[in-house]
């Protein structure tokens, strides 16, 4: 799928995929209000490896390989060019290179950015466009 051609509009970093990955609700509620208005949720994929390192139960794993896979989702790929573009973010977020590309793919999509971790999101991502998705579930 040409990710041009598709609306993608919210971005989730390694944290947000963690939480669905926990099986958390709330990733989950946000994937399906997105895909009913025929939008894209976008998984960096230096994100989604980064949430690949991070689990290790095979329940988790499985639900990563799910989030990756369903209709409504684009792993968002990073050529040459996007990789230079990206790199530009790397500074931001003290060089977490996961985290980096969630950034940028967020900002270069005009995308929510979900997050985990609201405190570690660099202050060139707006406020009104970072969602903080709950650590656990309520």
């Amino acid at each position: 799928m040409a990710h041009d051609e598709v609306e993608i509009r919210a971005v989730l970093d390694t944290s947000a995929m963690l939480s669905y990955a926990r099986g958390h609700v709330h990733v989950g509620e946000l994937l399906v209000e997105i895909a009913d208005d025929g939008a894209y949720t976008g998984l960096p994929a230096v994100a989604l490896l980064d949430a690949y390192t991070r689990v290790t139960d095979a329940p988790a794993r499985a639900r990563l390989g799910v989030l990756a896979t369903l209709p409504s989702v684009a792993v968002l790929p990073l050529d040459a060019g996007e990789a230079s573009d990206a790199a530009a973010i790397a500074p931001l977020v003290k060089g977490d290179l996961a985290r980096a590309h969630a950034v940028w793919a967020a900002l270069d999509h005009g995308a929510y950015y979900l997050t985990s971790e609201p405190h570690l999101t660099p202050t060139v991502v707006p406020d009104d466009q970072v969602h903080s998705i709950p650590a656990d579930d309520i």
